[in-house]
């Protein structure tokens, strides 16, 4: 099982759940496609048409940045925790 922890932003996606489970995922890509299935149009706000992590979201596995480890790619496992945060900008 990997926890999924989400920013505010995403829980309008998520019916306002901070945290969900993901069985049975691989990386973060199946992760995010596992997401999605549950909650439907939550995977186009984190990954793009090529199945690319988006330039403003940040994703972090157990406090690890994934662009250091392979970013859509990289790899889970039972128990991780994955940290979805969308980048907050304003004036």
């Amino acid at each position: 099982m990997i926890h999924v922890q989400l920013s505010g932003q995403l829980r309008d996606w998520t019916r306002g759940l901070s945290r969900v489970e993901v069985d049975g995922a691989s990386d973060i890509l199946s992760a995010v496609r596992k997401l999605d299935a549950t909650f439907p149009g939550l995977g186009q706000r984190i990954v793009d048409d090529q199945d690319k992590i988006r330039e403003h979201v940040n994703v972090f596995v157990n406090l690890e940045n994934s662009r250091e480890l392979g970013m859509e790619k990289a790899k889970l496992r039972d128990g991780d925790t994955v940290h979805i945060l969308p980048a907050v900008s304003g004036g």
